[in-house]
């Protein structure tokens, strides 16, 4: 009995329920026709307004600083090195040290090392000695040459004289014989003499010739400096005995095994290796600015290099063949290096101005957008809403890209938040430079 009136009450109740439901829904449709949508927020964005100006285009490289006159100095005997050379307060020579080479008031540059030179200095007083009696031996066959000379001319008188006698009869067939044979024998003294004073003239030219060679050998006993610059390497010691370096081939040998090497300073080449496209636009004498690192040289080029911070050079020559390792041409810089801000043998990072246009239309590199790999951009119109344009791209620069259509010169183009933007989207300019 208690069961069903349970039931009853249940029953009861539904009825209830679904009345309080349907009550409550047509309360929340009410409330939703009488609240309006609220409107969408404009975007923030900043701007820049579109000014014709100068756009470079760079190419990059790199190359060793090489010195354009570097002498691999070396003594071409063997011997025991007696004399390093001095600087002004009496200490050896050695590796940085300044040397100077010949000019106009001498004829020979510094003094940098000699080896025991008395080997040849004993040979060049021999052959001397042997070149004064070849000498004397000339002075007297040519006295002998002009004796038998007169003689000849003696002998050609009496032969004259006989001849006539002979055709009147007066003297016999065997006297005429006599002085023919006279004159015969003259003639052939005259010839001997002269054979045997040319072999004399010979013998003095070949002992000149010895003498020359050992004059030259007992020269480079001696080693002088070539030209004004520094001692690279000094790899003799005094007191020591020097050996001739053989089978050397590469400048990195040469230079660890030459007795001295010297370095002009004064004048620097860097060999560079550009791309084929890059090398056709540059030409002899375009300027080069060289650093140690890019940082450096991006930095410098904000300030329009305008510091001491790099170095600037000029393009002496564009090869017109291309490498056919490296598929690139080579292109030599020279640098006057007068403050002596680049040293032989040192790395540096090579920037040169390959194309420059005036009155680029450009955007910042960070102000293009990408899709599907073409280039587009949003331009702010008179309401405030963007408009997408397609952009077509020219020469890039450091931080700027030419856009050679798409824009138009005093068009506010969006350069930050584009990434929230749509096509007609509403923006508020936050931002704006030109």
């Amino acid at each position: 009995m208690k069961r069903r009136s349970l039931t009853a009450k249940a029953w009861l109740l539904l009825p209830l329920g679904l009345l309080l439901l349907t009550g409550y829904r047509f309360s929340q449709l009410e409330d939703s026709s009488q609240t309006q949508p609220a409107p969408p927020q404009p975007v923030k964005v900043q701007t820049e307004q579109i000014v014709p100006e100068l756009l470079t285009g760079w190419s990059f490289s790199e190359g060793t600083v090489q010195a354009y006159r570097k002498a691999f100095l070396d003594f071409e005997m063997p011997g025991k090195v007696v004399t390093i050379g001095e600087l002004e307060n009496g200490t050896q020579l050695r590796e940085g040290a300044r040397v100077f080479g010949p000019d106009d008031t001498i004829e020979r540059g510094q003094l940098l090392a000699q080896i025991d030179s008395r080997q040849n200095s004993a040979s060049v007083k021999a052959l001397e000695a042997r070149l004064q009696a070849v000498r004397a031996q000339k002075q007297e066959a040519e006295a002998r040459l002009q004796q038998a000379e007169n003689d000849l001319a003696l002998s050609k008188q009496n032969f004259a004289r006989m001849q006539e006698v002979y055709e009147r009869g007066v003297i016999s067939q065997d006297e005429f014989e006599r002085n023919k044979t006279a004159l015969l024998n003259a003639q052939s003294a005259v010839a001997m003499n002269i054979s045997a004073l040319e072999a004399i003239e010979s013998e003095i030219l070949s002992v000149s010739a010895d003498i020359n060679r050992e004059t030259v050998s007992l020269e480079k006993t001696s080693l002088f400096a070539p030209f004004n610059g520094y001692i690279a390497a000094m790899n003799i010691r005094e007191d020591n005995h020097y050996y001739p370096p053989a089978g050397i081939t590469s400048n990195r040998d040469r230079e660890a095994s030459s007795a001295i090497v010297v370095v002009d300073d004064s004048l620097l080449e860097i060999q560079l290796e550009l791309p084929v496209e890059d090398a056709r636009l540059l030409k002899e004498g375009q300027t080069v600015y060289l650093a140690s690192d890019n940082a450096t040289l991006y930095r410098a080029e904000e300030n329009q290099f305008t510091g001491h911070s790099v170095v600037e050079g000029s393009i002496w020559s564009v090869s017109p063949t291309i490498n056919l390792q490296r598929r690139s041409q080579s292109v030599k810089v020279r640098v006057h290096n007068d403050e002596q801000r680049l040293i032989d043998g040192e790395f540096v990072r090579a920037w040169i101005a390959s194309t420059v246009i005036e009155d680029a239309v450009s955007l910042p590199i960070y102000a293009i957008s990408f899709r599907s790999g073409n280039a587009f951009a949003f331009v702010v119109n008179q309401d405030d809403q963007v408009e997408e344009r397609q952009l077509s791209l020219g020469l890039q620069g450091l931080r700027r890209i030419e856009v050679l259509s798409g824009l138009e010169a005093g068009e506010q183009v969006v350069t930050r938040g584009q990434h929230l933007l749509v096509n007609g989207s509403q923006v508020e300019v936050v931002g704006a430079s030109q």
